[in-house]
């Protein structure tokens, strides 16, 4: 398959362990979701219930993932954004690549090139094999080379037909968020949703960490001069003070906004960490220090585009039990509460404005973009599942995205989370965020009225 090089990219997303299932299939080591949600159960601390990723939606059997492949075709995508399960590649870690893994990923490329789908690859989402986070995980400076490694091996098996990389997803939610709160399911602790100012300290040297051995991959990669382009995907969520003439909440609004939004933005453009937040960090961490040689070499390998997810904006209020008093879970004043934020799609267009004109318009593709609910906000009846809300979430976010390309973002893609209703970390199946409609059991799949508007969607486009 021949790409275009200027054509948009309509596509869906998923992530390995949220999707494949073959948990313990063709010599895959462990990761720390497989203990975590086999060994501590730590769904049950969150939905009180014991679920896993060991089966989810069997996205590892081919026999399956080619019916879905042929839905993705259906619904008229040209792109596919997967995730690789690292401990497949590597069972621990580092040292021995399995043949087997590295294999299963191969015919999966090949077999979305043959139907047309381009695929984009997502190094990292999560899953860390369990014999590195042993070791100390993102927390210990070796990361960055344990990383570097398992990178070439993907860049070496799959650039030859990837042309699109991403080096890490969501870096801020899963080491400042699901982390801690998967830790604190471990520790029993009563309540789990607790992160204290001393664990977001410490997380802070985790992602630098983190962001180092992205800029490291970003380099070898562009050494390795594949024709092709890497990114990294973070999540925003812009800031909206709870009570606009509370001078407390207009703070924590501009704590979180620096701790969510520009620390990584900031650090990759302009070589260095926002002043107020790094402050903070060394307030509960001491001995957190960042080199001006880190710093440089964060610069000097920006990513060549910045994967965007966006589901929606923060209110966020003071609250002296929250990291850095700044509250933001818990706070969606929606009468119909969309499990992942308030519906906003205007701070989209807002955000998209803002990364334009504050890191000299940066190439961008809407890498998660969706609508999270539970079980009962979906109407199932029989062939027919009707999930109105996200429905009418997705064409609004659509319409606030391309008004941002209209108006100079340089947008070359929107990639909608997710395809299938799948693991959904903490909460398990209890939370969906599919187009398709998965029963867990049988395995059965329903396209369900939001498939339908994307498609439509998909089709009334120009470049579509």
């Amino acid at each position: 398959m021949m790409f275009v090089k200027d054509k948009f990219l309509w596509g869906v997303a998923s992530a390995a362990y949220q999707v494949e299932g073959g948990y313990q299939a063709d010599g895959k080591g462990h990761s720390n979701w497989d203990i975590y949600t086999n060994d501590y159960q730590v769904t049950k601390a969150f939905i009180g219930k014991q679920h896993t990723g060991n089966v989810a939606i069997n996205f590892y059997d081919r026999t399956q993932y080619l019916q879905d492949v042929a839905l993705m075709k259906q619904l008229g995508v040209n792109a596919y954004r997967f995730s690789i399960s690292w401990s497949r590649i590597l069972p621990d870690g580092t040292g021995e690549v399995n043949s087997k893994g590295v294999d299963y990923y191969n015919q999966l490329i090949d077999d979305l090139l043959a139907n047309e789908i381009e695929p984009i690859i997502t190094n990292f989402h999560w899953d860390l094999p369990y014999k590195l986070q042993e070791k100390g995980g993102w927390g210990n400076l070796d990361s960055v080379q344990w990383y570097a490694e398992y990178a070439n091996v993907l860049f070496t098996n799959y650039g030859d037909r990837v042309k699109k990389f991403i080096t890490f997803n969501e870096p801020f939610i899963y080491l400042f968020f699901i982390e801690p709160l998967a830790h604190n399911a471990i520790a029993k602790k009563a309540n789990p949703y607790a992160i204290s100012n001393e664990t977001y300290g410490k997380q802070a040297e985790a992602v630098h960490h983190l962001l180092l051995a992205s800029a490291t991959a970003i380099q070898n990669y562009h050494q390795l001069n594949l024709g092709g382009a890497i990114g990294i995907t973070l999540s925003f969520t812009p800031t909206i003070p709870l009570n606009t003439n509370n001078a407390e909440d207009v703070q924590a609004a501009r704590i979180f906004d620096g701790l969510h939004n520009r620390w990584f933005l900031d650090a990759m453009y302009q070589g260095e960490y926002p002043d107020n937040i790094m402050k903070l960090h060394q307030k509960y961490n001491p001995t957190f220090q960042v080199s001006a040689e880190d710093m440089q070499l964060i610069a000097a390998n920006q990513p060549d585009f910045i994967g965007v997810n966006f589901y929606a904006p923060a209110y966020v209020k003071a609250d002296d039990s929250a990291p850095y008093n700044a509250e933001w879970f818990s706070t969606n004043p929606d009468e119909i509460k969309m499990f992942n934020g308030p519906v906003r799609p205007e701070y989209l267009y807002k955000l998209l404005m803002w990364i334009k004109n504050e890191y000299s318009n940066p190439v961008i593709y809407i890498t998660e973009n969706g609508a999270g609910f539970g079980v009962a906000d979906e109407q199932l009846n029989g062939d027919i599942v009707k999930d109105p809300l996200r429905t009418d979430y997705i064409k609004r976010h659509i319409d606030s995205a391309l008004q941002a390309k209209r108006d100079g973002v340089d947008l070359r893609g929107y990639l909608l989370w997710s395809f299938c209703d799948n693991f959904e970390w903490l909460f398990g199946y209890d939370k969906r965020f599919g187009v398709v409609y998965v029963d867990f059991d049988s395995q059965r799949r329903i396209p369900k009225q939001s498939f339908y508007a994307y498609q439509q969607i998909i089709q009334e486009m120009p470049d579509g």
